[in-house]
């Protein structure tokens, strides 16, 4: 079983993969689940069932990701494609893996440069992205960096959760 904050991963790597520079990630935390969307200007070519194990335009072996999405939302998946971006909704119960949210957002901003994180639990909303971050001498790229980043979500989980 893959936790929620595993699953914000596969879905950023995706898009990643498709070839996207530009990747937003939006996560809920409200009335005990967690509703996330990730929008991003890849180049999808979507499939009949692009949730069905093995489903890929990726090559062989490939396809396991969106499977293991929908697999752990019980189905609770939308992937749709406009003009210029694709976007992944997913919902699915709150595990309390978002609880250590520096852990959860650290390997995002580690291997993805072009990713902005919206953190909303009810009316409140944090925004992270590589301008904040740089502005604050905390992109996870060295030990500095890496603690300053931790500082500063932990900051922002405060103002979330407050």
């Amino acid at each position: 079983m893959h936790d929620a904050s595993d699953l914000l991963l596969e879905a950023v790597a995706n898009s990643a993969e498709a070839g996207a520079t530009d990747i937003r990630v939006l996560v809920d935390l409200s009335g005990g689940m967690i509703n996330a969307r990730v929008t991003d200007n890849g180049s999808y070519t979507l499939l009949a069932d692009p949730f069905r194990d093995g489903s890929t335009t990726k090559g062989e072996g490939r396809g396991r990701g969106l499977a293991v999405i929908n697999e752990s939302c019980r189905g609770r998946c939308r992937l749709t494609r406009g003009e210029s971006e694709t976007v992944l909704e997913f919902r699915r119960e709150d595990d309390g893996s978002f609880n250590a949210l520096e852990e959860a957002l650290l390997p995002i901003f580690m291997a993805y440069e072009g990713v902005s994180v919206i953190i909303k639990r009810d009316a409140r909303e944090s925004r992270l992205d590589r301008s904040y971050l740089e502005k604050r001498d905390a992109v996870p790229d060295r030990a500095g960096g890496i603690r300053r980043f931790k500082a500063i979500v932990r900051g922002l989980k405060g103002e979330i959760y407050g």
